[in-house]
């Protein structure tokens, strides 16, 4: 039986925009692309094409989730009914409690030139900012360069969070003075905003 590790690092998820138009492709656990059709790009302005991203960010999330759960169901050789089982929420209030902030964590990217903000919140919420001016300005190569670092950016914020978030609720050997000094550095950008 293959373990989870290589049913993700095989997994391949590819999610259309509602438009048809963008097409997002997340494979080996972690590398995202992001394609227009042929044409597609000239025909966005910005408030369109942040909605369409947007949308792109969260049918692209549910449809990864929903693998990332059929990858954990085949390396443990469990049938859907178990999965669904293992996937109910819990009982326990300090588990619970950390789920639901999990679930909440809002992350943020921004793309080295400032044409592409991203914010989600517990990934099921997006919000893009396409600047104006930025299609004409950049055209589409330097756009998706744009994005696809507005991304790397967004993942990473999370990641942090994540990590400091178990770092509350689970000894995962992080000592106190630093997530004592997390705690900090979060409210002083809280502050700024």
């Amino acid at each position: 039986m293959a373990s989870i590790g290589e049913h993700l690092d095989n997994m391949v998820v590819t999610v259309a925009s509602p438009d048809q138009r963008i097409q997002a492709r997340v494979s080996n656990y972690h590398d995202i692309e992001i394609t227009f059709a042929p044409g597609a790009f000239d025909r966005y302005d910005e408030e369109h094409l942040s909605h369409q991203l947007g949308r792109l960010g969260v049918t692209t999330w549910v449809a990864y989730h929903r693998a990332r759960s059929e990858a954990y169901r085949l390396s443990q050789g469990l049938s859907s009914d178990e999965l669904a089982a293992a996937e109910r929420p819990t009982d326990d209030p300090h588990r619970r409690r950390y789920e639901e902030e999990l679930n909440n964590i809002e992350g943020e990217g921004v793309s080295p030139g400032g044409a592409v903000r991203i914010r989600t919140w517990g990934l099921m919420q997006w919000n893009v900012d396409v600047q104006p001016g930025s299609i004409q300005r950049l055209g589409e190569a330097a756009f998706l360069g744009e994005l696809h670092s507005a991304m790397k950016s967004l993942l990473s914020d999370r990641e942090m969070k994540i990590i400091t978030l178990k770092s509350e609720y689970f000894d995962i050997g992080i000592p106190r003075q630093w997530r004592d000094l997390m705690t900090e550095l979060r409210a002083r950008n809280r502050h700024r905003r």
